[in-house]
């Protein structure tokens, strides 16, 4: 179909074309110099309210801000057939490390260094020049110069705003040296110790009235309703009412927070310390010291004022140059790919919206047209709140070349397979809100250019050539609180029975192995099989190589095969490592039901449970309400499980999946529920700190809290021909940064990597089951320039694509169908 669309397109614009050219009189002409326009409708389900770069905090905040804005470089397509990207300088004439020529801006802004660096040893990785777009201006036609970049970059990092987005820039891998010194200028502060100072009991000092201080003299305190990066972003108060005597010294917590004041809080005293000591440390299971009260401190610190020149590495070196001066060490091309936007905002508008009446400065730029000021290709035409937004050409964007006809046309300055092709061609961009039902019927209609079927609708599509599907890189898994204790109270009071089952490891294999992932899978069209814990999608280094994916690695294949048991060699069932790999389906149902007679067995010895009595677990399965898809992969697990279980001892097990959960990711490990499910992905080209999300419970709230403690159980591995010991959260971030093998080869990181994602899914805490795939439905009214989806460039997204009728041909070819348009 799609082709005889575009065939008819073809014919009826040589159609027009020679009634233009053979036809005399007025009427033809002034025809001839209408210009066409091509007009992209889309929906969402809500419009952002505040598209400031400084500011936005949704994806819809987001979008709005993309069709805004341009950043120092894009990605687009170089060679489609082989899907070969190549970097594009928009903003940006060129950007280059000079770090090597600018070495005192290392000592200026006090970077990081990398372990074993120093100032004299460092020859790249930390200073960047970035030459400016000379052309670029804002669609009001102001130039847009160096001092627009720095005044920008001043009024983010603004103490008095604490914009939100300025974390982007004073925390990350490629944030701008003395940013986080600036954000905090002048300023009283309260900092989590585990998560910012770091002091032990050891390094606090006494003073005179008895009170504790850190070593620079800001006052200590143990905190009750302040949140801990040590309790994954919760409060000790939630965690004593949760689990009361279950882990805490209830009485000594009451004794020792009589005393705190309005918020929560009680200086750390000798006589704190020993009843901090009792809270945590009565019950074993807890697994905490005296020292561990380290981690329940927060402390007010007073940041000095500091000077912006002096302090923050983004400065002008002339009207049209800029260095950025990186905190940490960066790669050049992790670097670049920081640079896909801007921090811009126009200065006068900014300030003209600034309110100064509050606690904090804040400001109105980007919340309406009047206060939106686009240096992208698109602007602002109108904005109705909740209800819809249209974009239409910015003029005097750089890219545009305004026609004889009015119409503003592009070409790329680059190549694309071998040819410069047309880019931009959408004149007017309309986002309408809708719910999913009345945008099936508006694109049907011939009114959307695209339309996202529900997983119901995606049936009737599936063959479609104008379907589009995009693997993501999210991989979805249910994950389990095992914690004995928290099992048998959620057996008592939160409607489960037998739940305790989980706690063993073997119950917990028997179930990942008794997954017919592949048939699990066709309940959701468009899913594929997942075997571990990250997808196809993930590349250690594609920046300079395409092809290193990291699951194609040999180390990544070893790693599943050894998990799932898959040998190969001289006399085995596969000849070859990747010929194993392949064949892993995460399947073995005789072994499960092996498993499930043992796990049956040993947890009748250890008298959790009778055998033949019914299990019911309850799943937090969503925030939403269950819909038939869910329900249909219950309905899978719920035979799996019971297939595996089948002759073992155990009586029927019910897996109930629940909905309209407000938290089920939190929930699972506060001990509300014993099952959840869940998606964890992005980060694509950092495999090496992939792990973060599963042991650095400093940084994330890991899904698996209540299993185990990540910062306290150690792991060894041979690196390098040595054994290393470290916890797992040191583990998970010794590959990046200034982590102890930050700097190794990416064989090394490689190995480091597989194991430690072996080693956790040997734990069962976590049961991948299959990764997404975005499917979206194309109008025939407009073609993407590729059929085939690359993370890189996607379809080349809306710069490639183009258009097979214009709005008024469109709007004919509607009508001619009666107004309902058929895409099975």
């Amino acid at each position: 179909m799609r082709k005889q669309i575009v065939a008819l397109a073809t014919m009826a614009a040589l159609f027009m074309t020679a009634l233009t050219g053979c036809g005399g009189g007025k009427e033809a002409d002034t025809q001839a110099k209408e210009p066409a326009t091509y007009t992209y409708r889309t929906y969402t389900a809500s419009l952002g309210t505040k598209w400031n770069p400084h500011t936005w905090e949704i994806a819809d905040e987001r979008t709005i801000l993309d069709y805004l804005s341009t950043g120092f470089v894009s990605l687009s397509i170089k060679d489609s057939e082989n899907g070969e990207y190549q970097w594009i300088y928009e903003m940006a004439e060129s950007i280059t490390d000079v770090t090597k020529e600018n070495k005192e801006d290392l000592e200026k802004y006090n970077v990081v260094f990398q372990e074993g660096m120093t100032k004299d040893t460092v020859e790249e990785g930390y200073v960047f020049e970035i030459k400016l777009n000379k052309d670029a201006k804002w669609e009001n036609g102001t130039p847009i110069n160096a001092d627009s970049y720095i005044t920008s970059m001043k009024a983010l990092l603004d103490s008095s705003m604490k914009n939100y987005r300025a974390n982007s820039y004073y925390s990350g891998e490629s944030a701008v040296a003395g940013g986080q010194e600036y954000y905090y200028s002048g300023t009283r502060v309260w900092l989590d110790n585990r998560a910012s100072g770091g002091f032990t009991l050891e390094d606090l000092v006494k003073r005179e009235d008895g009170t504790y201080a850190t070593p620079e003299g800001d006052s200590v305190y143990f905190a009750s309703a302040d949140k801990l990066s040590h309790l994954q972003e919760d409060t000790l108060k939630t965690y004593v009412e949760q689990y009361g005597a279950t882990y805490f010294d209830v009485d000594a917590y009451d004794t020792l927070f009589a005393k705190a004041d309005a918020n929560g809080r009680v200086a750390v005293t000798d006589e704190a310390i020993e009843l901090m000591t009792k809270v945590i440390t009565k019950v074993a299971d807890w697994n905490e010291t005296k020292a561990d009260c380290a981690n329940y401190i927060y402390y007010e610190h007073s940041y000095p004022e500091v000077d912006y020149d002096a302090t923050v590495g983004c400065y002008k070196v002339d009207d049209y140059t800029i260095r950025y001066v990186t905190r940490y060490h960066d790669d050049i091309n992790v670097f670049l790919n920081s640079c896909l936007s801007t921090w811009l905002v126009y200065e006068d508008y900014y300030e003209k919206g600034k309110d100064t009446s509050g606690e904090l400065v804040t400001t109105n730029y980007g919340t309406s047209v009047e206060t939106t000021m686009s240096y992208g290709p698109y602007r602002m035409e109108s904005y109705q709140p909740e209800k819809q937004v249209v974009f239409v050409q910015n003029e005097n964007w750089y890219g545009y070349e305004k026609q004889e006809d009015g119409s503003l046309v592009s070409y790329t300055n680059f190549e694309v397979d071998g040819k410069t092709v047309l880019q931009y061609q959408t004149t007017k961009i309309i986002i309408d809100v809708m719910d999913p039902a009345t945008a099936k019927q508006a694109f049907l209609k011939g009114e959307l250019s695209d339309w996202e079927p529900t997983a119901d609708d995606l049936l009737n599509y599936t063959t479609s050539e104008q379907l589009y599907r995009a693997d993501l890189t999210y991989t979805s898994s249910l994950f389990f609180n095992t914690n004995l204790d928290a099992l048998k109270e959620m057996d008592k009071s939160k409607g489960n029975k037998n739940s305790v089952v989980l706690s063993n490891i073997d119950f917990r294999k028997a179930f990942s192995l008794s997954i017919d992932r592949g048939e699990y899978v066709t309940a959701t069209p468009g899913h594929k099989p997942a075997y571990a814990l990250m997808g196809n999608l993930y590349f250690y280094d594609i920046y300079n190589d395409p092809t290193s994916s990291y699951r194609s690695s040999e180390p990544a294949m070893q790693a599943v095969c050894d998990l799932y048991g898959i040998e190969y060699g001289e006399g085995k069932a596969y000849e070859t490592l990747e010929e194993a790999y392949k064949s892993v389906n995460g399947y073995n149902l005789t072994e499960a039901k092996a498993l499930m007679k043992k796990a049956c067995d040993q947890l009748v010895a250890d008298k959790l449970y009778k055998a033949g009595e019914e299990i019911k677990i309850r799943i937090a399965y969503s925030s939403a309400a269950l819909t038939s898809p869910q329900n249909k992969r219950l309905e899978m697990l719920n035979k799996y499980i019971n297939a595996a279980a089948e002759d073992s001892g155990f009586g029927k097990i019910v897996l109930e999946g629940v909905g309209n959960i407000p938290d089920p990711f939190g929930d699972v490990p506060k001990g509300e529920y014993a099952i959840g499910a869940g998606a964890w992905g992005g980060a694509a080209f950092y495999p090496f700190s992939f792990l973060q999300v599963y042991c650095d419970n400093e940084q994330y709230q890991i899904n698996e809290g209540a299993c185990w403690q990540p910062d306290k159980e150690k792991l060894t591995l041979n690196v390098e021909g040595k054994d290393v010991t470290m916890t797992w959260k040191d583990w998970s971030n010794a590959l990046i940064g200034s982590g102890p093998f930050a700097t190794a080869d990416y064989t090394t990181k490689l190995k480091i990597t597989a194991k430690l994602e072996e080693n956790f899914l040997k734990k069962y805490y976590r049961i991948p089951l299959d990764t997404q795939t975005n499917c979206t439905m194309l109008s025939f009214q407009c073609s993407n320039y590729t059929q085939n989806y690359n993370i890189m460039y996607g379809f080349g997204e809306l710069r490639l694509l183009s258009y097979n009728f214009t709005d008024k041909e469109w709007a004919d070819f509607v009508a001619e169908q009666n107004g309902m348009l058929k895409y099975e």
